[in-house]
């Protein structure tokens, strides 16, 4: 019954009023624990909010192991950007190997959505399409209640909380904005760990991870879930609509017109993760963003004749061109460069040679160009690097 969730889910996704009711539960009297620094905790993230204009990498998995040795599994990794209204995200999900993508763009309260290879719009409200995400968007505050312990570290000029949930505001906070699969419908379920780790710049979010660790007991079989979700966030986006993709959205049916019995998977080629996040990353470069494997091994794609972005894996570099300007990016090292004129040293902030102002900022922008094109490709630059060290 559990393993039909997800088939269920897909087909609501594609049907009237499917965004999921989302809200912070109703909070009751403070109980967090003496000295936990709840109180310096809420006011912090209290005052985050996603700017009007950023990009997001989502990730969501489900791993379901059951009582009589099976085992089945639910992953999504996806994309979303925002800038002033219009919205774009990407959506690629595997449910033991049945795989799905969705694809949307909103702009004046109509969402216009891609299933497959099925097009069709739906007239909504733009908090109800960052609902169907799937992975909830910004920091979400923990409430007091809810609370077992609270950590909070300095990393790299970011703030970290990680906050420890007790078992019954766990089951609350999971089952009010965190589970999209619907566990609270069976009931005997309970949620035995759950951890939410956020970080913050200042009062913007840098990302959010969460994991809950659940039991479920249904026909006599026991199932553990972990549910794992993740979102990590760039400030500012560069998201256009252009003229041509608005002709095209235009030629899209009303949902109420769908042929249900057309979407399939059938013209999808396999997304399947590999054995490691390398090659994972060069699977999706080719299929998912149209990189070309060049002569000497390395994977590039070109926008025009003046700019192109290149995946040198023998190297641990990432480089964009623009014209006769090179800028690079090390994963492995952590460091970014302008040619030979400029280095960036990303663990210490640290630039030497002859850098301007402008220089450093782009070679900053060069490693956030980077990371949309692992966010697009579901693995992120804290895995590729780890792997690469």
């Amino acid at each position: 019954m559990l393993k039909k969730l997800l088939c269920i889910f897909m087909f609501l996704t594609i049907t009237a009023g499917c965004a999921r009711e989302t809200s912070v539960p109703s909070e009751p009297a403070p109980s967090a624990p003496p000295d936990s620094g709840y109180a310096a905790y809420r006011s912090a993230v209290d005052a985050v909010s996603l700017p009007s204009s950023y990009s997001a990498g989502l990730k969501r998995s489900y791993d379901m192991h059951y009582s009589d040795g099976s085992v089945s599994f639910y992953d999504m990794d996806g994309t979303c950007e925002e800038n002033e209204g219009l919205i774009h995200f990407l959506q690629h999900m595997n449910a033991d190997g049945l795989q799905s993508e969705i694809e949307g763009w909103y702009r004046d309260s109509r969402l216009y959505m891609t299933y497959n290879t099925v097009n069709y719009y739906e007239d909504m409200e733009i908090d109800q399409v960052r609902q169907i995400l799937l992975v909830p968007l910004g920091i979400h505050a923990v409430p007091a209640s809810a609370v077992e312990s609270i950590e909070k570290a300095e990393e790299d000029k970011n703030t970290v909380y990680t906050v420890k949930l007790n078992s019954a505001g766990a089951r609350e906070l999971f089952d009010q904005i965190y589970d999209i699969y619907g566990l609270s419908q069976y009931p005997d379920y309970t949620v035995q760990s759950a951890t939410v780790t956020q970080t913050i710049s200042g009062t913007v979010p840098v990302s959010e991870k969460t994991d809950f660790v659940c039991e479920v007991k249904t026909n006599g079989i026991t199932i553990n879930v972990e549910s794992v979700s993740n979102a990590e966030y760039i400030p500012n986006s560069t998201l256009a609509l252009s003229q041509e993709k608005q002709k095209d959205l235009d030629t899209y049916v009303n949902y109420l017109d769908i042929d249900t019995s057309s979407i399939s998977e059938a013209d999808i080629t396999s997304d399947l993760p590999e054995d490691t996040v390398t090659e994972t990353l060069k699977k999706r470069l080719i299929h998912r963003l149209n990189y070309e494997v060049q002569e000497d091994g390395s994977y590039l794609t070109e926008f025009n004749e003046n700019e192109s972005y290149k995946f040198d894996f023998t190297n641990s570099i990432f480089t964009y061109t623009n014209r006769s300007s090179r800028y690079i990016y090390n994963w492995k090292g952590n460091i970014g460069g302008f040619g030979d004129a400029c280095t960036l040293d990303f663990n210490t902030s640290k630039a030497a040679g002859n850098c301007e102002d402008s220089t450093v900022d782009m070679i900053r922008k060069v490693k956030t160009f980077m990371a949309m094109e692992l966010y697009y490709c579901g693995v992120s630059l804290d895995e590729l690097a780890k792997e690469t060290k």
